[in-house]
């Protein structure tokens, strides 16, 4: 179809320039509480959310420290409250209001809410449990992000995360917006992606601000950036996983 191929190309022109949202994510937040309303598509995401507190559950259940990077309203950040032993939780994101609507929805006496860029903070120490759900592919490519998101794993600590894959993005976005508005996005989608690539990618909006790979590249790697792979869960939109720094890494 017409959009799947105006992406394609996009993501040719592209090639190694990282999505770039901070500007677009601090002046909002998204609403996962909405999306999970949805009769078409809120199955995917309650079931993505299970498999992340089933695994919050199993493998960081006794975590005495949680960091959640891009923690949004506080939806994980609130499940980390009540499924672990944590007796400080620090949880970061680049959105005033969407921190805002998470210390009122988060009751924990050791929590600490923190606005910051995730590539610019660098005192947030080590946490046997990291979280960061539903923004690891708006941070930046995907591979940095996990190599950056591990150095805030403690040595023998767990990360749980999860990815949008492109393998239904286009059914997805069809669903949501309708085929001629999706058409259109995808149309501003490689014309910005023109833009950067003629302009050496100084030159870009907020229409490329997520990396998506397809669902069959994301266990290879989280095996290459991680020790250990505890679990990988594939859904239609979205892959889940738990991996392990392990307790001699560096």
């Amino acid at each position: 179809m017409l959009a799947e191929t105006l992406v394609r190309a996009g993501h040719l022109l592209i090639g190694d320039h990282a999505p770039e949202g901070r500007d677009y994510w601090a002046r909002r937040f998204w609403d996962r509480d909405e999306v999970e309303s949805r009769p078409v598509l809120g199955d995917d995401f309650r079931a993505q959310k299970k498999k992340i507190a089933e695994y919050i559950e199993t493998y960081g259940g006794d975590a005495a420290r949680v960091i959640e990077i891009a923690c949004g309203t506080g939806e994980f950040t609130a499940m980390a409250a009540r499924s672990t032993a944590a007796k400080e939780i620090v949880a970061v994101d680049i959105s005033e209001q969407a921190l805002r609507i998470a210390g009122e929805r988060v009751e924990h006496p050791g929590l600490t809410l923190r606005q910051g860029d995730f590539w610019a903070v660098d005192d947030l120490g080590t946490a046997p449990l990291v979280l960061c759900v539903d923004a690891v592919h708006h941070l930046g490519r995907v591979r940095k992000v996990l190599e950056r998101l591990k150095t805030f794993v403690e040595p023998g600590g767990v990360f749980i995360g999860n990815l949008w894959t492109i393998d239904n993005y286009h059914d997805y976005q069809r669903t949501r917006y309708g085929a001629l508005q999706h058409l259109g996005r995808s149309a501003l989608f490689l014309a910005n992606a023109v833009a950067m690539r003629a302009t050496g990618g100084r030159v870009r909006w907020a229409s490329y601000r997520t990396q998506l790979l397809p669902a069959k590249a994301v266990e290879p790697m989280l095996r290459e950036v991680f020790d250990e792979v505890l679990g990988v869960h594939t859904t239609r939109f979205f892959v889940a996983f738990a991996c392990r720094r392990s307790a001699g890494s560096s």
